[in-house]
């Protein structure tokens, strides 16, 4: 087993060529925070990123972050907030969700394109990957983007290397738009009977002028809770507050959540430490809003699980075991017609056996393949982290 630690791109590039050159397959990581995320990977041959770190540039006027790829994202969320300033996809910790004793690194984030809560208003983290340098599985160094958002120079691979954990190119350096943090946040909570109740009442939200940066429902002893974010302006806040209470007073019992409460529940839910701990199996589904409680009353009829939505209905995390929980999941979603299911947590045995990403249709899949042989034709960059899903288109 071997293990490099580059320090520089062009030691990235070195090890790479060399690895390319004896056809040894490498694992791609930084400090190993989502190791139990994705198919395992067949090979003890490691590129640690967790070296190459450091901040390259940081204009805060012009609202654009340059880091090295393996920076950790508790030190840019620092060096931001002393600005006031944030990434707009509220990035989760998962360090905790998958009992890691490392830290999240921004590489690790763009290479699995995770968004938190704000996804919904703000967009996904790929929204925000204003270009980066990376080093392909041929060898050969390359850029893509720039550091303004109106750039139609070249193909966009910013959208393709967002969420291809690894598998089509190693990240060297990464250039990222970053926005004013909020002056504050309030959070509306309305106590409803059933799941479609709480769904009804995030579809009414969002349906209003005062502009939601986050929707989840909660499944509590006395039925659902949806939960609404406010974010702004103080004095904005508060007036929205008072028309969102308006148009959902007769929808359930409301409960305003403060500042703090209402950043701690978020937070919870960015990071995932909703879910309990000891959950062996994790699904995160994603469908249209309408089609969750019809597919949920289906699986809670035979499943005893934890159960969590977001995105306003359209995110659904789902907690629980069993060796027949896999299937029914993914007939569940199937039989809805559209949605796509991913597991987020799993044994490794699970992981290997059953597919981790929404198997593709056979063209897509070619497609793919075809992707993937472009960048890295020998396999060489984290081969089978995407099981079927190569390349992660």
């Amino acid at each position: 087993m071997t293990i490099w630690q580059p320090e520089t791109g062009e030691q990235v590039t070195e090890i790479i060529s060399s690895a390319l050159a004896q056809q040894r397959p490498m694992r791609i990581c930084s400090h190993d925070t989502k190791l139990g995320f994705g198919t395992p990977v067949g090979t003890d041959d490691t590129l640690s990123l967790k070296a190459l770190s450091g901040v390259i540039d940081y204009q805060p006027e012009e609202l654009v972050l340059v880091v090295k790829a393996g920076t950790p994202l508790v030190d840019i969320e620092q060096l931001l907030a002393e600005q006031n300033q944030m990434l707009a996809f509220e990035p989760p910790h998962l360090d905790g969700f998958y009992s890691s004793e490392g830290t999240g690194t921004i590489a690790g984030v763009v290479a699995t394109n995770l968004s938190g809560p704000r996804r919904v208003s703000a967009g996904a983290a790929r929204d925000f990957l204003l270009g980066f340098s990376a080093v392909s599985g041929r060898g050969d160094e390359f850029k893509s983007g720039s550091r303004v958002m109106k750039n139609v120079t070249g193909y966009d691979l910013s959208k393709l290397i967002c969420g291809s954990f690894g598998t089509l190119a190693v990240m060297t350096d990464i250039t990222l738009k970053v926005l004013p943090r909020p002056e504050t946040s309030s959070s509306l909570s309305v106590q409803c009977e059933s799941l479609r109740s709480a769904q009804a009442v995030l579809s009414a939200a969002f349906c209003t002028d005062t502009e939601p940066s986050g929707g989840a429902i909660a499944r509590t002893e006395a039925g659902w809770r949806a939960v609404i974010r406010l974010e702004g302006v103080d004095v904005s806040v508060r007036d929205r507050m008072t028309s969102l209470k308006t148009a959902l007073s007769a929808h359930g019992e409301q409960t305003t959540l403060d500042l703090p409460a209402s950043e701690a529940f978020w937070q919870s839910w960015c990071d995932l430490s909703m879910i309990p701990s000891e959950a062996e199996q994790v699904y995160k589904i994603s469908v249209a809003p309408s089609d969750a409680p019809a597919l949920l009353d289906h699986l809670l009829k035979s499943y005893n699980l934890h159960v969590s939505l977001d995105w306003a209905g359209g995110l659904i995390w789902i907690a629980g075991q069993g060796e027949e929980l896999c299937g029914a999941v993914r007939d569940a979603v199937a039989a809805c017609g559209n949605g796509h299911v991913t597991l987020m947590r799993g044994s490794e045995q699970l992981r290997s056996e059953q597919a981790v990403f929404q198997p593709q249709a056979a063209a897509l899949a070619a497609l793919s393949h075809r992707i993937k042989t472009a960048f890295d034709p020998q396999h060489i960059l984290n081969p089978g982290k995407m099981g079927e899903m190569r390349g992660g288109v």
